[in-house]
């Protein structure tokens, strides 16, 4: 699949780390697909940014008013691109994580990039795992890394039906 799209490149100088963060949210909020943001040294040896934007054309008149009056850019390049892509689907399953007989439940939602009858690849968000780590933690008193608790989940994600069971092993 695909569809048109643009790149934004500007470079982005004289402003403070809690500008350019704002800045990102702001431009996410104005039609940016993704916004990537470089750390450079200008010509004259100070800090500064690259912010890279890609957004649909439509959004390009709003966030170049935006870069301009925020971030004082007056002028950016743009690359007028296609963006090449597999189709996406989201679907819900029941996730029971289960350690030392006790077992918690959580309602996940899983990514499937490609033909969800042959996916390319199966992924959980990172906010989720997030809330998985704190929820074993607080509630089982285990400790898992963020990596290896995506592990354990992901290889289980390409099961058919909506529940999926994982035990993870103590080590007391």
């Amino acid at each position: 699949m695909e569809k048109k799209a643009c790149l934004i490149f500007a470079q982005v100088d004289h402003v403070s780390g809690e500008v350019t963060g704002f800045a990102i949210g702001r431009i996410m909020e104005l039609g940016a697909n993704n916004v990537q943001l470089i750390p450079t040294i200008t010509k004259k040896n100070r800090p500064g940014n690259i912010i890279i934007i890609d957004t649909d054309a439509g959004h390009e008149g709003e966030i170049a008013k935006f870069l301009a009056s925020e971030l004082k850019v007056s002028g950016y390049h743009k690359i007028d691109t296609t963006h090449i892509f597999q189709p996406v689907t989201f679907v819900r399953k029941n996730l029971i994580i289960k350690l030392n007989g006790k077992s918690k439940s959580f309602e996940c939602e899983v990514k499937i990039v490609g033909d969800p009858s042959e996916p390319l690849s199966v992924d959980i968000e990172h906010d989720f795992l997030v809330n998985v780590q704190e929820t074993l933690n607080n509630s089982l008193h285990y400790s898992i890394s963020l990596s290896e608790l995506r592990t354990i989940i992901e290889s289980k994600l390409k099961e058919s039906g909506y529940e999926i069971t994982v035990e993870v092993q103590s080590f007391k």
